[in-house]
């Protein structure tokens, strides 16, 4: 068995590129050696030349081996471990930025998708070698890096099956899935942006894109449509259609609702159901 080694390079430079490389190297991993369970800040990439391994996120494990490459996206708890009889030498980059999400958002990996076996193997595995090769502390060397990083990921790019405003509408859509299956409760944009597998400034430009509108926007226009369908066939009252509908500030509902529909819920109901007011329904807070 070759013996272990490990080259890597990291860098404390944050947030002056849109892509940034945090760290880079390549390992031939002892036997069992692992890290986490735990979350990252950042995107890893993972590239498996040998042997093999076991990669856990989100309650699945997936067993890797040789031409085989994984994600880890930023605060998703994850574990990965070497195998104790042929463990796996890898090429690896960590990676942040406002560009990384959009980027990644145009190759096959999702957060569905996590681990894949790239046709350009190889060649990946020369790109993550070459970001290593530019390594630097300096701002030049940052910038050398995150050019290599990009020409890495437009290999995955070449054979991903969404890409640009396909990948936008995609996860604009699995984002609004989720709002509309949680509005009643607090959800808000960064737990929406976290199942999506993406930032919250690339969720809110997918959102834009494909609804002309912010997640926040959107949630909360979802709501008003729930509760006018239950002011028109339910008889709940106005507090308890606010807080069915995911309202925790009546107040708060009520303006939302004006603002939305152009009158007060209770006078919505009175349209909409040609009936006069009822003490109990008539109680909007302003």
């Amino acid at each position: 068995m070759a013996e272990d080694f490990k080259h890597s390079f990291k860098t404390d430079r944050r947030g002056e590129l849109s892509l940034l490389v945090y760290n880079v190297g390549f390992q031939k991993c002892p036997p069992g050696y692992g890290w986490g369970p735990g979350v990252r800040d950042h995107y890893l990439l993972h590239y498996v030349l040998s042997g093999q391994g076991t990669y856990e996120t989100e309650g699945r494990t997936f067993v890797l081996h040789s031409g085989e490459a994984f994600l880890a996206r930023p605060d998703v708890p994850i574990f990965y471990r070497a195998d104790e009889v042929n463990p796996w030498e890898y090429y690896w980059v960590g990676f942040s930025g406002p560009a990384a999400p959009l980027l990644l958002a145009q190759t096959p990996f999702t957060a569905a998708r996590p681990v894949l076996r790239p046709a350009a193997g190889d060649h990946l595995r020369q790109g993550l070698l070459d970001i290593y090769k530019a390594r630097g502390s300096d701002y030049p060397a940052a910038v050398r890096m995150a050019g290599y990083l990009q020409a890495a990921l437009g290999l995955l790019m070449a054979e991903g099956p969404c890409r640009g405003e396909e990948a936008l509408s995609r996860y604009a859509r699995q984002g609004a899935d989720f709002l509309q299956r949680n509005y009643s409760r607090n959800v808000g944009v960064e737990e929406t942006a976290r199942t999506c597998g993406v930032s919250r400034s690339c969720l809110y430009r997918a959102f834009q894109a494909e609804f002309r509108c912010s997640p926040s926007d959107y949630l909360t226009r979802f709501r008003i449509q729930r509760a006018c369908q239950l002011l028109c066939h339910s008889t709940l009252s106005v507090s308890a259609v606010a807080v069915s509908a995911g309202f925790a500030d009546p107040f708060y509902f009520s303006r939302a609702f004006r603002r939305e529909v152009g009158c007060s819920p209770s006078a919505y109901r009175t349209q909409k159901t040609g009936g006069a007011e009822s003490p109990d329904n008539k109680e909007d807070p302003v």
